[in-house]
C-alpha cells in the first residue's frame, strides 16, 4: 500500500495505482497540462474514491504505508489510469530499464579507470 500526499491531505491506495498516478502526473505536467483524476482509495479498510487535479504546480508525494489489512484489488483502476491519453507509452523494443516517465536509466561504470 502507498500513502499519497496531496494538497495537505493524505490518502491510501495500492502500489499499482500509486505507480500509475506518479507516471501520469509527471507526463501531464511535462506537457504543461492539468487533468482531474479519480483515485480508488482505502478508508478504514473500505473502498472509496478521491478526486485530485494533477499537472504543473500540483505537488504529489507517494510513500510507503503499512496496513494490517489485505490490499484491495484496484488493478482495473490502475489500468484505467494507464489508458489516459497522456500516459507514457513504451515503444516496441524499448529498453525495459527505461522509466515510464521517459527518463532513461544510466549504466555508470564507477570503477572505470580505477587502479588497484
Amino acid at each position: 500500500m502507498k500513502l499519497v500526499s496531496y494538497a495537505g491531505q493524505q490518502v491510501v491506495t495500492t502500489d499499482d495505482v500509486a505507480e500509475a498516478l506518479v507516471s501520469l502526473a509527471a507526463a501531464i505536467a511535462s506537457e504543461g497540462e492539468s487533468a482531474t483524476l479519480r483515485l480508488p482509495i482505502v478508508i478504514d479498510g473500505k473502498r472509496d474514491t478521491a478526486d485530485l487535479i494533477v499537472g504543473v504546480g500540483n505537488d504529489l508525494l507517494v510513500g510507503p504505508h503499512i496496513s494490517g489489512d489485505d490490499d484491495p484489488d484496484f488493478s482495473e483502476d490502475a489500468a484505467a489510469i494507464r489508458e489516459h491519453p497522456l500516459f507514457p507509452q513504451r515503444s516496441a523494443g524499448e529498453d525495459e530499464d527505461v522509466e515510464e516517465i521517459g527518463i532513461p536509466s544510466l549504466d555508470i561504470d564507477i570503477d572505470h579507470g580505477a587502479r588497484a
